[in-house]
C-alpha cells in the first residue's frame, strides 16, 4: 500500500509543511518507516527530476547574440528573453515577460525542502546503517549543490575583502514549519556552510556505488568541492579535490570514438559522473535543431565563441565529419549548442562531468605558476576533443598567457552549460555588451559593466513579497 501511495505523498509533500505532514497520525498508511520508504521520498522530492530552472543565465553572457527573428512564431520567445538579455534591473519583478523557470529562488528552495525532509527523518527509518548513511549523503550533497547554484545566481563573486559584509543566502536546514522568517547570512557563512555540507556528504557517500548514473556520488561531490574552492581561489584545495575526483571518477570521453552522439549521452559516453534531466537546452528562449521549423531565431550562439574553436576541434560543427558534438548550425542560419541527442525523462544536459575537474585543476595550477601541470591537464582534455590528425600539444611558457588560455578553454568546453560562463564572467570581473534588434530592425546596445551590482541577480519579487526579512540585492 505504501508504494502505491508514494506518488500522492510526494505531491502532498511539496504542498504542505513537509515535516509536519510526516507526523500526521491520520496518514499512517503512507508515513515512511523504512530506508526504502525514505529513499522514495529522496528520489521524488529531493532529486531534480525533469527540473528546469536558470536556463536564462545563457542570455546574460557573451555566448549569445540577438538577431531579428524571421518567423512570427518566434515573437514570444524573443519577448521572454529580452529583459534578461538587455540586463533589465526589473527582469524578475513579474512586470515584464517573467516565466516560472526564471524563479530560481523558489525552484531551488523547493528542492532543498525535499532534502530537508529526508535529513530530518532518516535516523528514524528502519534498515541498515549503511543505507541510512548513503541516503543521508545523497540528500546532503544535493542540498549543497542547490545552495551552490543559488550562490552562482544571487550572490556576488567570492572575495575575502567582502565576504563578511556582502549577503549570502538564507540557510534553511529543517523541513518543520516555523513562524520565523529567515534572514540572509553573510557570503562567507554561506560558502562555509556549503563547504561543510559537501565535505560531510563526501564522507557519507564513501563506498556508495549506485546502479544508475542518475544518483549523486562521492566523485561528483569531489568535483563540486573543487568548484567551490575555485570560486574561493583556494588553489591547493582545488587541486586536492579535483585530483581525488580524477583518480576515482570515470575517464574523459574520447570524441574520436563517440560517433554522432553527444557528451551527455550517458549510454555511450564515459565522462558523465551524475546526470539529471530538464527541459531541452534553453527551450524558453533558444531552440535545439530538432525543434526548428525554419527561419532565423532571435537568440543564437555568438560569433565570438564560434571563432574560438581551432581547426580540427571536434566540439565545433565546422570540423569535417564530426558535426554537432557541441556546436551545430541551423539550416536557416545561426548556431546553437547541443551536448546530447537522446533527451528523455531521465537523460539531459545537466549534472557533473569529468572535464570540469581537469579545467578546475588546470586553472589552479596556472594560478600557482605551475605551468607544466596546468599544460598536462589541458592537453589531456584537448587530446580527447580533437581529430587525431589535427591535434598538437600545447606548449605555452608565459604564465599570464597560460591563465588566459585556461579561461578560453573553459568557454570552449563548457559553452552554454550549467551557468559556468555566467559565474566565470563574475569571477574574472568581465563586462558584457549585447546588441538587441527590435522587430523593425532597429538596434540598441546594452552593457553590463565589470563589477556591476547585477552580478548578484535580483531575487524574484514573489520571494521578496513573502518574506519581510529577505533583503533584495542592490541594483
Amino acid at each position: 500500500m505504501k508504494k502505491i501511495l508514494f506518488p500522492i505523498f510526494a505531491m502532498l509533500l511539496l504542498l504542505t509543511g513537509c515535516g509536519d505532514f510526516l507526523e500526521e497520525t491520520s496518514q499512517d498508511e503512507i508515513r515512511p518507516t523504512s530506508t526504502e520508504d525514505i529513499a522514495s521520498v529522496l528520489y521524488s522530492s529531493a532529486y531534480p527530476y525533469l527540473f528546469s530552472s536558470d536556463g536564462y543565465l545563457i542570455l546574460l553572457t557573451d555566448e549569445v547574440e540577438n538577431h531579428q527573428y524571421t518567423l512570427a512564431s518566434y515573437e514570444d520567445r524573443m519577448a521572454k528573453g529580452k529583459p534578461v538579455y538587455c540586463f533589465s534591473k526589473t527582469m524578475f519583478d513579474g512586470d515584464e515577460s517573467f516565466i516560472p523557470d526564471e524563479n530560481s529562488w523558489k525552484n531551488y528552495y523547493t528542492l532543498i525542502k525535499g532534502c530537508n525532509v529526508v535529513m530530518d527523518y532518516i535516523d528514524e527509518m528502519k534498515g541498515k546503517e549503511e543505507d541510512r548513511r548513503f541516503i543521508s549523503g545523497q540528500a546532503r550533497a544535493l542540498r549543497a549543490y542547490y545552495y551552490l547554484r543559488l550562490l552562482m545566481i544571487y550572490c556576488l563573486p567570492y572575495d575575502e575583502s567582502i565576504a563578511d559584509s556582502e549577503l549570502g543566502l538564507s540557510h534553511i536546514t529543517s523541513s518543520h514549519v516555523s513562524d520565523n522568517y529567515p534572514n540572509r547570512e553573510t557570503l562567507r557563512a554561506t560558502y562555509d556552510f556549503v563547504e561543510s555540507e559537501l565535505k560531510q556528504a563526501s564522507q557519507e557517500l564513501e563506498g556508495f556505488v549506485p546502479t544508475t548514473i542518475y544518483r549523486i556520488t562521492k566523485p561528483a561531490v569531489d568535483v563540486l568541492l573543487s568548484r567551490l574552492y575555485l570560486y574561493e581561489k583556494k588553489w591547493d584545495k582545488v587541486i586536492e579535490y579535483a585530483s581525488t575526483a580524477i583518480a576515482n571518477g570515470p575517464k574523459l570521453a574520447d570524441f574520436k570514438t563517440l560517433g554522432s552522439l553527444g557528451v551527455y549521452d550517458v549510454n555511450t559516453t564515459t565522462e558523465v559522473i551524475w546526470n539529471y534531466a530538464g527541459a531541452p537546452r534553453g527551450s524558453d528562449y533558444i531552440q535545439s535543431t530538432n525543434m526548428v521549423s525554419g527561419g532565423y531565431l532571435p537568440y543564437n550562439l555568438s560569433a565570438n565563441v564560434m571563432n574560438m574553436y581551432e581547426a580540427g576541434d571536434m566540439r565545433n560543427c565546422t570540423t569535417p565529419v564530426y558535426s554537432k558534438k557541441y556546436v551545430g548550425g541551423y539550416a536557416s542560419g545561426g548556431f546553437y549548442v547541443q551536448k546530447i541527442l537522446s533527451y528523455s525523462s531521465q537523460n539531459g544536459e545537466n549534472g557533473v562531468r569529468m572535464s570540469e575537474a581537469y579545467l578546475n585543476r588546470a586553472e589552479a595550477y596556472a594560478q600557482k605558476g605551475d605551468n607544466a601541470n596546468a599544460l598536462a591537464d589541458l592537453n589531456q582534455l584537448r587530446e580527447n576533443r580533437f581529430a587525431a590528425a589535427s591535434y598538437q600539444p600545447l606548449n605555452i611558457t608565459n604564465n599570464e598567457e597560460l591563465k588566459m588560455f585556461v579561461r578560453d578553454e573553459r568557454q570552449r568546453e563548457l559553452v552554454w552549460e550549467g551557468g559556468f560562463r555566467w559565474m566565470d564572467i563574475k569571477r574574472y570581473n568581465l563586462s558584457v555588451t549585447h546588441v538587441f534588434t527590435d522587430e523593425d530592425g532597429s538596434q540598441t546596445t546594452y552593457t553590463l559593466q565589470a563589477g556591476d551590482p547585477l552580478y548578484a541577480l535580483p531575487i524574484p519579487h514573489d520571494a521578496i513579497s513573502k518574506n519581510p526579512n529577505l533583503k533584495q540585492n542592490k541594483r
